[in-house]
């Protein structure tokens, strides 16, 4: 099971209705095989960082990687990003001067 889809309602502040969520592409999505995680705007985005730790570790690596790229769409920034969260771990701090010049705005 990826996640619980009540729990992830009760805890976006940004549920969507299901006509909405179904117009989505799947490009849109943290997962797109399962249509998960939604990545259609920031707050999604948001939603996707802190439900993080619940992903099932098959889907983790993807959905990194589609959380990254869509942060660095909406600028969003991975210094609030706490080590508690597993996001953390696919985030690159060899460079961290040159990432945040050239992918995140803080």
């Amino acid at each position: 099971m990826i996640l619980d889809e009540s729990l992830y309602d009760i805890i976006s502040e940004d549920s969507m209705k299901a006509k909405e969520r179904n117009s989505l592409s799947d490009n849109e999505f943290g997962i797109p095989s399962t249509r998960s995680f939604p990545l259609n705007d920031k707050a999604h985005v948001k939603a996707a960082i802190r439900m993080f730790n619940h992903v099932d570790k098959a889907h983790e690596a993807e959905l990194a990687k589609n959380i990254l790229k869509k942060m660095k769409k909406y600028n969003l920034s991975t210094e609030n990003i706490s080590s508690d969260n597993r996001l953390s771990n696919y985030i690159d701090n060899k460079n961290e001067d040159e990432m945040y010049d050239t992918l995140f705005i803080k």
